[in-house]
């Protein structure tokens, strides 16, 4: 008996190609897709929805191939759990916020979209045209959710399959940020001020100081800069880095992000 969610009961088999510019390039084909995923699906529609934005189903809707919206919902919550259970093997002694923050830098958009590009996802996905036109394939919110519901559908087909769907995600999520993992240090789940202040304080003895730099920028187009510094006792002033943002408080964070490429820190 299936235990797949009803939406994704009756699939059409995943070879069926409309050929209106849509769909990927046939050199795309689920099979490199799960030789680069080292994950081979017992029912590749699943993989096949995965790939498959809500704006490509609603320009086809007799095609019989729901969009991927309800495999990401769900693959979010198998990348929390084994995000989760990768950071506290990994940091056992470390208290909940701080693992809470670290699983968070783990499972940002940021990092999924590099796993996206990684795989050359954006390549293998369909998608309606309006998002076509605006360089979907490399927007970095749809490939972090293609991400996410690649996942979702790992771990639904392992199920299906009698595997053990818990093992199957947590390999191919290792294969994906094992790497990632296997270099986290504490300090990486704080933000950029944060992790600049713990530095310095360390380092120096000081805390560093954010000033704007110029004049504030007109409302219509916010793009403020700002500057950190570390004062020293003896009068010495040694600026670390400048960055922009549209706020100050964004500004400031650019600022900090680039003295810790500075300081290497």
């Amino acid at each position: 008996m299936t235990r797949l969610p009803k939406v994704l009961h009756g699939l059409p088999t995943p070879q069926r190609r409309l050929d209106d510019g849509t769909e990927p390039d046939p050199d795309f084909g689920l099979d490199a897709l799960q030789e680069r995923l080292g994950y081979v699906f017992a029912n590749p529609a699943l993989l096949r929805v995965a790939l498959t934005l809500g704006s490509w189903s609603n320009e086809h809707p007799d095609a019989g191939w729901p969009s991927n919206a309800v495999l990401e919902f769900f693959g979010d919550a198998v990348l929390d759990l084994v995000a989760a259970d990768a950071v506290w093997r990994r940091f056992p002694e470390l208290a909940e916020g701080e693992l809470t923050r670290l699983r968070a830098s783990l499972v940002a958009e940021s990092s999924l979209v590099r796993v996206a590009r990684a795989l050359d996802l954006g390549q293998y996905l369909y998608m309606g045209r309006g998002d076509l036109k605006r360089g979907g394939r490399d927007h970095a919110g749809t490939l972090a959710d293609a991400v996410e519901a690649v996942l979702g559908a790992v771990f639904l087909d392992a199920r299906e399959a009698d595997r053990n769907p818990g093992v199957a995600a947590a390999e191919v999520f290792d294969r994906w940020l094992g790497d990632r993992v296997a270099t986290l240090e504490p300090q990486h789940g704080l933000d950029a001020k944060s992790r600049l202040q713990h530095w310095a304080q360390a380092k120096h003895r000081v805390t560093p100081r954010y000033a704007r730099v110029g004049d504030p920028p007109p409302p219509g187009d916010p793009l403020w800069r700002a500057r950190v510094e570390l004062h020293f006792p003896n009068g010495t002033v040694k600026v670390l880095g400048e960055g922009e943002g549209r706020s100050l408080k964004r500004a400031e964070h650019a600022a900090a992000a680039a003295a810790l490429d500075v300081v290497g820190a």
